[in-house]
């Protein structure tokens, strides 16, 4: 189940980019090259010295181009499909037919359309050529897809390497707000803070700044966390007074009251108390309107993929 839901979050936060642009032009210019010649269609000795081969070369290069962005927008496409990882047997067939196959025979037709009507000798040049390059067509294509199996593996196993020192930080930015917490709680056993209120001994507390002072914060009394431009989190309390500290989102939702709190397109943390309501906007994403108290906060959004979660969430009693 662990795995499962790693590979979904995989193919939900990543989009394997499997060759830029620069990259496919500079191989459809090597590769044109390459299969505009040897053959009776293009004599090699000559090719240079006759300005028709610089047009032939042009053509082949588009075609290559052509063939290599189209194969990786369908890889792209069948990523969301079928994933090498969880569907390997439909998605190996339907590389061989669609990836491999049907690549190799347009771009036959492609020579075919493109060639036939700028010689002279019409197939009697061209069906040679094609015969004898074809299984360098074909050579090329599978070895492409090679490449593009090996891109996935290769990026996946550095989006789970980054999964896991991601989890370890997490962890220990737990721990660590654990063992300070404990701290705090025997401090209080221990009359050391006489001037804290009950409200505040009774509470969990998250340690916070403000300014170069050390603070304690009952988890109950946030109100709104954003992540800032440096990485650090904001604190906004109902007294509108912001502390800082390090913890990221994902861990302080470890610790705060889901039916109280929501995380935000990860990039907040809004108490239920503080939000007036919410309007959606055409394209499915929500608008979050804050109380008058807030309203000097930043727009707040929730993505169109978690709006109906987020209404559930909202409306819940």
């Amino acid at each position: 189940m662990q795995t499962k839901k790693l590979i979904e979050r995989f193919h939900s936060e990543i989009q394997v980019n499997y060759f830029s642009i620069r990259l496919q032009l500079i191989l459809a210019i090597l590769i044109g090259n390459f299969f505009c010649s040897p053959s009776k269609f293009l004599v090699f000795d000559e090719r240079y010295s006759e300005p028709r081969f610089y047009l032939y070369w042009f053509l082949s290069s588009l075609i290559t181009l052509c063939v290599l962005y189209a194969a990786h927008v369908f890889n792209r496409f069948m990523d969301k499909k079928l994933s090498w990882l969880t569907d390997f047997k439909p998605r190996l067939i339907g590389q061989i037919i669609y990836g491999l196959l049907l690549p190799a025979l347009l771009t036959t037709v492609f020579v075919l359309l493109v060639f036939l009507p700028l010689t002279s000798k019409g197939m009697d040049a061209i069906g040679p050529y094609i015969r004898n390059e074809f299984r360098f067509v074909f050579l090329f294509i599978f070895i492409l897809n090679l490449l593009f199996l090996l891109v996935y593996v290769i990026r996946f196993a550095k989006f789970v390497k980054d999964q896991y020192v991601e989890a370890e930080i997490e962890k220990t930015e737990l721990k660590e707000l654990l063992i300070e917490y404990e701290e705090l709680q025997v401090k209080l056993e221990d009359g050391r803070m006489e001037d804290v209120s009950d409200t505040v001994m009774l509470a969990p507390c998250l340690r916070v700044k403000y300014g170069y002072e050390d603070n304690y914060v009952p988890l109950s009394g946030i109100a709104f966390i954003k992540s800032s431009a440096d990485d650090k989190k904001l604190l906004t309390l109902t007294s509108s007074r912001e502390y800082t500290h390090n913890y990221s989102l994902d861990t302080l939702m470890k610790i705060l009251d889901h039916n109280q709190y929501y995380l935000m397109y990860r990039r907040y943390i809004v108490n239920r108390s503080i939000i007036k309501g919410y309007h959606a906007l055409e394209n499915g994403v929500i608008r979050v309107e804050l109380k008058p108290n807030f309203e000097q906060q930043e727009d707040i959004f929730v993505s169109r993929q978690d709006a109906a979660d987020f209404r559930r969430w909202f409306e819940m009693k």
